[in-house]
């Protein structure tokens, strides 16, 4: 799965007049606590219909994507006459969904961590910082994404961050009419995140 394919699906799956336990997916959106676990079922089901396993909390990651191998490794084990326990698998996605609007950054340093083709992180901006000062902040955390050692080590994995609309950070409202999910791709030419479509 690549990150435009994981980001498409997300907002496929994420419009605010859906309706799930008699409210509409907005009204949980509102509330951060009760989002968290609608938007990690979501994101569990565009995993797995990317062919994957999905699996909760593995290396304390919300939710990671996985395919397995068993069947092949404990083949060859039978044919060698060896009596091992077959355990192989591939981690194809890990995912970070994050409430709080100024901590979505440790997320994407925790994943620089994980070797895995794509990682996304899912967070909010404060609604009256999207724009100018999202942008700086995706700015800063990519200039010191280049602090870490293992990211050069995987330059053929994807970044993608999600950032949708979360409380106004001057007076705590909830001034927002939709998610406003927009999607950032890290560009490992010029060291950014850039908007999906401005790439």
């Amino acid at each position: 799965m690549r990150a435009i394919d994981f980001y498409k699906a997300f907002k496929a799956n994420t419009k605010e007049d859906t309706v799930v336990e008699g409210r509409t997916l907005f009204d949980i959106y509102k509330k951060d606590a009760e989002f968290t676990p609608v938007v990690t079922k979501i994101i569990e089901k565009i995993i797995q219909e990317a062919g994957y396993t999905s699996q909760r909390e593995y290396f304390r990651i919300d939710v990671i994507g996985w395919v397995s191998r068993y069947e092949d490794m404990k083949a060859d084990a039978e044919a060698e006459g060896l009596k091992v326990r077959a355990h192989l698998w591939n981690l194809k996605i890990a995912v970070e969904h994050e409430n709080s609007k100024s901590d979505w950054s440790d997320e994407v340093m925790k994943l620089i961590h994980v070797k895995c083709p794509l990682k996304v992180i899912i967070g909010y901006s404060y609604s009256n910082e999207r724009g100018e000062i999202e942008r700086k902040k995706l700015d800063f955390v990519a200039k010191w994404m280049q602090e870490i050692d293992a990211l050069n080590k995987g330059m053929d994995e994807q970044y993608l961050i999600i950032l949708g609309n979360g409380c106004n950070s001057e007076d705590g409202s909830s001034d927002y009419t939709d998610f406003g999910y927009v999607g950032y791709l890290y560009n490992w030419v010029e060291k950014r995140f850039k908007r999906i479509g401005d790439e």
